[in-house]
């Protein structure tokens, strides 16, 4: 597949890129599918990332 020289991501390409991390996919196969660099998804991953917390619950103390 032919690399795109679009200078920005359409909302459609950041779907798929979400759905194929919570899949497991590598930054490799998702910028084949998408026909870009793999650094170019590194960076679109990295700009628009957030953490999500999986528990708001204080840690209770061992003693």
């Amino acid at each position: 597949m032919m690399l795109t020289k679009n200078s920005h991501m359409s909302y459609s390409d950041r779907q798929i890129i979400e759905t194929a991390i919570e899949n497991g996919s590598t930054k490799q196969a998702i910028a084949t599918t998408l026909g870009k660099d793999k650094s170019t998804i590194g960076k679109e991953i990295k700009l628009h990332r957030f953490l999500a917390y999986k528990c708001n619950l204080p840690l209770e103390c061992a003693n």
